[in-house]
């Protein structure tokens, strides 16, 4: 598992700016000292978005993990669904997020090496049911996320 930010104080307002405020001009600047290191880590592989819940996709007007990797010059693919009704606020409904993610594409992935993309890992459940999803079809799969919450400190 790779992760570029911890989730706090400048980085959060940012992502959250960029992600609820919807401002995509945010994007550049978020992924521009991890390019690099996310290129290199993402070559040769197939790159993946864990999935947004369609009603927040559509009301944002863009998937804004697979915009951040676009604005990296990194291709992604959205091979999962997201069929939860509401957002995942509390502990319990991040856990239960393994019953609301789907995997819609799975033959663009048969036999390849995957890397899972999220942008902020709180609880790590997304990522997690993600990669498990997965794993049956492709060679490798790992994880990276833009950023971490303090729980997944060293």
């Amino acid at each position: 598992m790779l992760s570029f930010y911890k989730y706090e104080t400048t980085v959060r307002v940012l992502l959250l700016r960029y992600k609820d405020g919807r401002d995509r001009s945010l994007a550049k600047p978020i992924m521009w000292r991890v390019k690099k290191k996310l290129k290199k880590y993402t070559r040769d592989k197939m790159v993946v978005v864990v999935p947004s819940r369609r009603d927040s996709q559509i009301s944002r007007s863009f998937h804004h993990v697979e915009y951040l990797l676009d604005c990296a010059g990194i291709v992604s693919h959205s091979i999962f669904e997201n069929k939860a009704l509401h957002d995942q606020t509390n502990v319990s409904d991040r856990t239960d997020i393994a019953n609301n993610i789907i995997l819609v594409a799975f033959t663009k992935i048969k036999n390849k090496d995957v890397v899972v993309v999220d942008d902020i890992i709180s609880s790590g459940s997304s990522l997690e049911a993600c990669m498990r999803l997965v794993k049956p079809y492709v060679k490798s799969v790992k994880g990276i996320s833009i950023s971490y919450s303090k729980r997944f400190e060293k």
